[in-house]
């Protein structure tokens, strides 16, 4: 029987001893060692507070949690970030799709004039 294997990058989270040592090192980076500013709202934020948001590469494209692409966030703005980031995405994604498909309606109605001058 086939195992299904699981993808994401949800299986890329640090252990608990890692995620630790990370929440240590953003306090230590981005704050004095005990509090750190949370990075939108600017809220002092202390360890047990801290969550961690993937920046500059985030999690649905592959960012990974590691030094460098984590910043320090509170649980409210990490939450609601990533949720306006997808929904900001998917608009320029439908935006995109409406301006290629009208530009192949153009074409389209192009060759259909170039047919019909020809004939």
């Amino acid at each position: 029987m086939r195992r299904a294997t699981k993808t994401g990058n949800k299986n890329q989270r640090p252990n608990s001893y890692a995620g630790r040592a990370l929440k240590v090192w953003m306090l230590a980076e981005f704050g004095d060692g005990f509090v750190a500013p949370c990075s939108f709202c600017g809220r002092l934020l202390l360890f047990s507070q801290i969550t961690k948001d993937r920046f500059p590469i985030p999690g649905r494209k592959g960012g990974k949690y590691r030094k460098g692409n984590v910043r320090p966030a509170c649980m409210s703005c990490n939450a609601s970030e990533g949720a306006r980031q997808a929904a900001l995405e998917r608009s320029l994604e439908a935006a995109k799709r409406a301006l290629r498909n009208q530009r192949r309606r153009e074409r389209y109605a192009q060759r259909k004039q170039d047919l019909t001058e020809a004939a």
